[in-house]
């Protein structure tokens, strides 16, 4: 904005300055007016090129805008012709889809139809035939159904024989084997316990067998121990005679002093005596102890001898009676399964009997069925006529549904060849509508760009020109 106003304000001047330049050269021959209106003239030249130039642009606006509002009118209406096409096309289609679907629903029902005839007339074509095999049958299968049922009561009458024989057997081979069953247990249990006694005796054995070592042991601490006050009895009873006998030999020797060591000899002397004494008496008790602890050991060593023996003769008796019962008791359970076995057999035939009589009774509801079935076609002649008239009437009606089908589908075929073109066309009229939009849009832009740079270039060359008739 202030470079505009600085221009008027220069332009202003400059104006200025001419008014006083021409008044001043007011008086001269006209030297000064002829610049004057040259400057005049070039600047009404340059006024009316742009104003040339302004109507061209104005014009070829007008004819873009016409071309375009021409281009979208044909597009307009060529995108409806497609559109309808289109919808056509689609509403044939529909047609000739419903009618095929009602054609095939009209096939199906007829096929149906021709096969019930065509087995309602073979029934009544062969109905003697059927009627006399089917009784056949009938009476057939019941006499099978009725012969199963007897046989498996048979069956089922042995069979609760059996069962009573299998229940009375293992009753009485219980009975049977309850004693034998008894003595194997009491063997058992006997030699349990003496096997528990054998235990008892080997115990008593290294009991006994501890005391001796003990006895032993004692035995030889007493001896010891009587041996070493023996012995120093014997040491003392030395020494002191040595002292005597020195005494007896020194003529200066007191009487009373080898009267005190004579007795303090014979002290020891019975101390001697008395250690040996003691030593014999220790030597006899603790061999007393040593031997009854042998012997209770050698006791001790027959018990268990006697208790092996009598263990060993239970094993033995107790092995006997289990196998003597287990021989039994195995006996008598190939007994009962050989029987078992026979009911599991005889179970098994009446299920196979049952299977028969149930597939006998099958046979039956079949042929009656059919003996039903033919009797009831054989009685209802006109239930088959009827059908004929059904048939005959539904393949009028086919035949007329094939042909609606055959013109419709050739219509669709013939709208859709007639139609390819302007379907066709929708497509491409759509893709000139995108790009005459795109080049709308680009002139658009592009014209704005455009009257922005003539702006600016007017008001240079206007400036321009200002300034120079200003100098």
């Amino acid at each position: 904005m202030s470079w505009g106003k600085g221009n008027k304000g220069e332009k202003s001047a400059s104006e200025k300055g001419a008014t006083n330049a021409q008044g001043k050269a007011a008086g001269a021959r006209g030297n000064a007016a002829t610049p004057k209106d040259d400057g005049k003239g070039a600047k009404d030249g340059a006024a009316q090129v742009a104003s040339k130039a302004a109507g061209a642009a104005a014009g070829a606006a007008s004819a873009a805008a016409g071309a375009a509002a021409g281009a979208a009118r044909g597009a307009g209406r060529g995108i409806a012709a497609g559109f309808t096409a289109l919808r056509d096309v689609r509403d044939a289609a529909r047609q000739y889809s419903s009618a095929k679907a009602q054609m095939e629903s009209t096939e199906k029902a007829l096929t149906a139809q021709r096969a019930a005839l065509e087995h309602r007339e073979s029934i009544e074509g062969g109905y003697e035939d059927i009627v006399t095999a089917q009784t056949a049958a009938l009476a057939d299968a019941q006499k099978r159904a009725a012969d199963a049922v007897q046989y498996a009561a048979r069956l089922t009458h042995e069979l609760q024989d059996l069962e009573a024989r299998l229940t009375k057997m293992r009753s009485d081979d219980e009975q049977a084997l309850r004693p034998y069953k008894q003595l194997a247990e009491s063997s058992k249990g006997r030699a349990d316990d003496a096997t528990r006694t054998v235990a008892e005796a080997k115990r008593a054995v290294r009991t006994a067998e501890g005391q001796v070592k003990d006895a032993t042991d004692r035995r030889e601490q007493a001896i010891s121990s009587a041996n070493r006050a023996l012995d120093n009895s014997k040491a003392r009873q030395r020494k002191v005679q040595g002292e005597l006998d020195k005494l007896l030999a020194d003529p200066s020797a007191k009487r009373d002093a080898i009267a005190q060591v004579r007795q303090e000899l014979a002290a020891e002397t019975a101390h001697v005596s008395a250690a040996e004494t003691a030593v014999t008496r220790a030597t006899a008790d603790a061999q007393s102890s040593v031997d009854n602890a042998q012997t209770h050991l050698w006791t001790q060593k027959q018990s268990l001898e006697t208790a092996q023996r009598e263990s060993d003769a239970m094993q033995a008796e107790a092995k006997e009676r289990r196998g003597e019962y287990d021989r039994l008791r195995s006996e008598a359970e190939a007994r009962q399964k050989k029987l078992s076995d026979k009911i599991d057999r005889q179970k098994a035939e009446i299920d196979r009997s049952n299977r028969l009589r149930d597939n006998a009774r099958t046979d039956a509801s079949k042929a009656n069925d059919l003996l039903s079935e033919a009797k009831s076609i054989h009685d209802t002649p006109q239930a088959t006529e009827q059908l004929r008239r059904s048939i005959a009437e539904r393949e009028q009606t086919l035949e007329s549904q094939r042909a609606q089908v055959e013109e419709l589908g050739r219509a669709e075929k013939e709208l859709r060849r007639r139609t390819r073109a302007t379907r066709i066309a929708v497509l491409v009229i759509l893709v000139v509508l995108v790009a005459v939009v795109v080049v709308l849009v680009g002139s658009m832009l592009l014209g704005q760009g455009g009257d922005a740079a003539g702006t600016a270039a007017s008001a240079s060359v206007t400036t321009t020109g200002t300034v120079s008739a200003g100098a």
